[in-house]
């Protein structure tokens, strides 16, 4: 090899040396992986080395990229629904700017893992405060509380703690059958989700709530340490990859040595026999000569040709045994891809209704909103909230409110289009997200979905349930945040429940 290419490999092995040495201190499993690349990157210099060693970090790179986003987001999720789940009680209010601050640090920084325990740390003051002050006065109908919001009042007025209590430990022990644990913590989990069942003290809740964010943490802690497991066994493969590429590229030097050497011998056999024809006198002696260095050429070849022959059959074997190697790590990676990608669903996916859920929204909403402002393209949202909720729950159990919930998505999309866009956004609210669509077109689908659930006959145990749907629809300004879009479709809503339920406002 050329100087200048060996000057050349040796500066890319150290800059990539030092790249590694930048991508540690994100996860002490995952340094302990690349430290033991960057040990085996200083061992060799070899252009094939290089290679390897870029080939090695992509995998590890992208696994540990989508698993940290999974990671993300269901924490993400999680947190949301705890803020929803505190700022809904009665007589509870979380601060408004406090509450907004949060939103938007979650919004900036749910992604750094980093972040997380000073996110927690604000929820927890922010709802440990509330919890401690409750407030007398009713409370607003603010963008997140909507759980309890839209009742009769006389559901209101007759709503109890041991009614609260119950709904919100409902909701949780819906959230905790969606998480994924190891089994050492089984029977934590149904303890808690046993206390939840049967608890209506809400007196109980902080401490239930501290448990349940543990078990979520540690949730979030076990894809971590899938990853790490995928990564030390990633890591053993590569070696034995490194070893099988080291071992075919040393049996190709001694292909070339052995060509070279065959070469260099018969080359010699062939001077020598022309030097002694030139100086030959006796006729008989040439001929003796001439058939002894035949021989000897002819058994040099064919010892060279099996030498080739074994040679070949082992780099053949070699080679077989390295494609099988990688096949093996990339059924690996892709099953690990396949877990990833339907753990990333699972954090953005409802699992009652099987919709997106409100981090799904979070994620889709913003992006189309800045498109509708560059394209000057018209963009609806709807919030949609099934009337007398509580009501159900009460009379019929929570069993015939799931039931409720979960054919609600059947009869809101029968009546829109394949690119509008539903989510559930918490409780009985949904939303529906019309790109594109003016807010004519959007009142006339928000109506066709109202008439769709008015008409579907819900029953339960053979008992009919009216079930009915307020929709609040607002038009995209062009100017406007989220917050305002937002609070503008829901104050629609409200004034829909006000004016009797089962039916669509939109805006003037």
């Amino acid at each position: 090899m050329a100087p200048a290419q060996d000057i050349v490999i040796e500066n890319l092995l150290k800059a990539l040396s030092r790249t590694i040495m930048l991508a540690e201190g994100n996860d002490s499993e995952l340094d302990k992986q690349l430290q033991n690349i960057r040990a085996n990157l200083g061992k060799s210099q070899e252009p094939e080395v290089l290679q390897q060693t870029l080939q090695m970090l992509e995998p590890m790179v992208l696994k540990y990229d989508e698993d940290r986003l999974a990671r993300a987001q269901a924490f993400r999720a999680h947190l949301l629904l705890l803020i929803d789940t505190i700022d809904a009680l009665p007589n509870i209010q979380l601060p408004a700017p406090e509450k907004k601050q949060l939103e938007s640090d979650i919004r900036k920084s749910w992604q750094s893992a980093s972040h997380w325990p000073e996110l927690l740390a604000q929820a927890i003051k922010l709802s440990s405060n509330a919890l401690k002050n409750p407030v007398s006065q009713s409370k607003s109908h603010s963008l997140l509380g909507r759980f309890f919001r839209r009742k009769d009042t006389s559901e209101t007025n007759n709503s109890n703690q041991s009614d609260i209590m119950s709904h919100v430990s409902h909701t949780l022990a819906a959230l905790l059958t969606n998480i994924s644990l190891p089994e050492v913590y089984r029977d934590q989990l149904l303890d808690i989700q046993k206390a939840l069942t049967g608890n209506k003290d809400l007196n109980h809740l902080p401490a239930l709530l501290d448990e349940v964010i543990n078990l979520i943490m540690v949730a979030v802690g076990k894809t971590q340490e899938d990853l790490t497991t995928y990564l030390s066994q990633l890591n053993q493969q590569l070696a034995s990859i490194n070893a099988s590429i080291l071992s075919n590229y040393k049996a190709q030097k001694n292909m070339s040595s052995s060509r070279k050497d065959f070469s260099d011998t018969f080359m010699q056999h062939v001077d020598s026999t022309q030097t002694d024809v030139r100086n030959a006198t006796d006729l008989d002696a040439l001929k003796h000569l001439i058939d002894e260095r035949m021989h000897t050429i002819t058994e040099a070849m064919t010892s060279f040709q099996d030498k080739m022959q074994n040679q070949e059959k082992q780099a053949a074997q070699s080679i077989t045994q390295l494609k099988n190697k990688v096949n093996r790590m990339e059924q690996d990676a892709n099953q690990l891809r396949s877990n990833m990608q339907e753990k990333i669903a699972q954090a953005l996916s409802d699992a009652l209704t099987g919709l997106p859920n409100r981090a799904a929204y979070q994620d889709t909403i913003f992006p189309l909103l800045t498109a509708a402002a560059q394209t000057k393209q018209p963009l609806c949202i709807a919030i949609c909230d099934v009337d007398h909720f509580k009501r159900i729950n009460d009379t019929w159990g929570h069993l015939a409110g799931d039931k409720v919930l979960r054919l609600m998505p059947k009869q809101v999309q029968s009546a829109l289009k394949k690119e509008h866009l539903v989510y559930r956004y918490g409780g009985e609210e949904f939303i529906v997200v019309f790109p594109m669509t003016t807010l004519d077109e959007a009142y006339q689908y928000c109506d066709k979905i109202r008439l769709a659930v008015e008409k579907t006959p819900f029953n339960m145990n053979g008992d009919p349930i009216s079930v009915t749907i307020s929709i609040g629809v607002s038009l995209f300004n062009g100017k406007e945040s989220h917050d305002e879009l937002f609070e503008r479709a829901d104050k629609n809503l409200y004034q829909a429940k006000e004016q009797g339920r089962n039916g669509v406002i939109r805006d003037n």
